[in-house]
């Protein structure tokens, strides 16, 4: 190769890669130009002590958190009590963070990235609004995906994907930023955590049909639940542990949403639960359809070592029913049939005897 060819091929080598270069930068749906914005919201760590309101959206769903009197709730549920160690992570983090490295600022590419318009239908971007109790707006980002294990945000740390609303650019911020619309994630879930083992009768009660009793075998503590007078002697239950599986189901019930108990409950009662126990309240859970939801809400008493129990379930409990799963409400309100093995088919006939020869 002569020197003169050498040269063109440096050169041509030196100009394909300044090309690359330049239509990366120009078409590359991450990098911004930006490098680094510094804080996130400047402002907002001395302003932390006036937050008494956070709005989210994410497409048509939409949830409002409210401080009042030094506490937090649902403001869309009534005010129910909100756990703070949910909300701290939240507001901190948005006061803390950092805008480490600036990635598109084209909309047709937020959606990349979870940033697009939280308000569209099937967004995954959540816009957040943070409120002092003048009304008045702190701070405000639309919260996108998270990166895991960013190495701008430093080992063993994850980043999210935020923009500011009006602002074409976006950025990677350094804090793990968690802002759901649903109440269930806000909330303390748990509606009932009993120990199914200090149950002594469970009582289910269904719209049109007798009464289905669990008792202790032999009337003792130690003995085994069982069904009262169930099944019938020419009857077999599918499973012979379905009476405390019933009961470890009534005693343990999360939620999937919450609201206000009206003087007239909504729905039609689809049944009643009641619970009795050695030094354990005495409940009764009942549970209404309405629509395709079921909702509880639950009384409960008690004496000695049962009341101071019975006290705190109906100070959390009290005007208020729980959306619960569905899978729940079919594990606690067993019909009878459901219960019972299902008949043998019969045998099918043998096929009928040839006709006798005519003789």
């Amino acid at each position: 190769m002569t020197p003169t060819n050498f040269l063109y091929l440096a050169i041509a080598a030196v100009l394909s890669v300044l090309f690359a270069v330049v239509s990366y930068a120009s078409n590359n749906q991450w990098g911004g130009g930006a490098a680094s914005g510094g804080k996130l919201f400047p402002a907002l760590s001395d302003n932390l002590g006036k937050v008494v309101r956070i709005d989210v959206q994410q497409g048509d769903d939409k949830i409002s958190l409210e401080k009042s009197n030094a506490l937090w709730g649902v403001k869309d549920r009534g005010g129910y009590p909100v756990e703070f160690a949910k909300i701290r992570p939240l507001i901190v983090g948005l006061s803390e963070a950092s805008l480490l490295e600036g990635k598109t600022r084209r909309p047709d590419r937020y959606a990349v990235l979870e940033l697009e318009d939280p308000a569209s239908k099937g967004a995954k971007s959540r816009l957040v609004r943070l409120f002092d109790d003048k009304g008045q707006q702190l701070a405000e980002v639309v919260i996108g995906k998270k990166r895991f294990e960013s190495f701008a945000a430093g080992p063993g740390k994850s980043g999210t994907y935020v923009r500011r609303p009006g602002d074409p650019q976006t950025w990677l911020a350094d804090a793990e930023l968690q802002a759901p619309v649903s109440a269930k994630e806000w909330v303390k879930t748990s509606i009932l955590s009993l120990d199914s083992a200090k149950f002594g009768t469970v009582t289910v009660e269904l719209p049109g049909e007798p009464p289905l009793k669990i008792e202790r075998d032999g009337g003792t503590p130690e003995g085994k639940l069982k069904f009262a007078g169930f099944p019938p002697s020419d009857k077999k239950l599918k499973d012979e542990n379905a009476a405390d599986a019933l009961a470890r189901a009534a005693a343990s019930i999360d939620l999937d949403d919450v609201r206000k108990l009206d003087a007239a409950p909504k729905g039609d009662l689809a049944g009643t639960v009641k619970i009795d126990g050695k030094d354990q309240p005495a409940l009764t859970l009942s549970l209404r359809k309405d629509g395709a939801a079921t909702w509880l809400s639950l009384t409960a008493t008690g004496d000695g070592e049962a009341k101071k129990a019975a006290d705190e379930i109906t100070a959390r409990t009290k005007g208020w029913e729980y959306k619960i799963p569905d899978a729940k409400v079919t594990a606690i309100l067993k019909k009878r049939a459901d219960l019972l093995e299902a008949p043998p088919a019969p045998v099918p006939a043998g096929p009928a005897p040839a006709p006798a020869a005519k003789k």
